[in-house]
């Protein structure tokens, strides 16, 4: 049997031509080896190789498994940041209120401030003039306590 015939053979038999030409390298033709040899050959490279392309497959599965728990890690840690974000976004707005809420609080505290102040410096002058117009007596007991009274207003 010859080479081409020896491939065509297996090929018949569900071999892809590749395959059966890296099977039938070591094999002697120049003895015209019959079919039982060529399919002995064609054993001992099939075992071989399964072996080889069973742990290449095996490594490759291998990969893809870590491959797809990372991804499912990633995904996993992507959900949880982008609940987070929406957490805080949450606590940005409540907390953007709270402090709006709180600025006309101040605002309103600042007015009431300044409505005390002028009042508070309106009865002063009153007082003042009032005390002025009392010191004008002629008892001077009277001068006196109005003198001590006002500076004590006064502070």
């Amino acid at each position: 049997m010859k080479k081409i015939e020896a491939i065509n053979l297996l090929v018949n038999n569900g071999w892809a031509k590749a395959d059966a030409e890296r099977a039938l390298v070591d094999l002697d033709f120049s003895q015209a080896p019959d079919e039982f040899t060529v399919y002995k050959y064609s054993s001992l490279f099939a075992g071989k190789e399964l072996i080889n392309r069973q742990r290449a497959q095996a490594a490759q599965k291998g990969m893809v498994t870590r491959k797809t728990k990372e991804i499912d890690l990633k995904t996993a840690e992507n959900t949880d940041l982008q609940n987070i974000a929406q957490v805080l976004d949450s606590q940005n707005s409540k907390l953007s209120k709270t402090n709006e809420k709180l600025l006309q609080v101040k605002d309103q505290l600042e007015q009431d401030n300044r409505r005390l102040k002028n009042l508070v410096d309106a009865i002063r002058l009153r007082i003042t003039i009032d005390g002025g117009k009392l010191l004008q007596y002629e008892d001077s007991e009277i001068r006196k306590a109005l003198s001590k009274w006002f500076k004590g207003m006064q502070g």
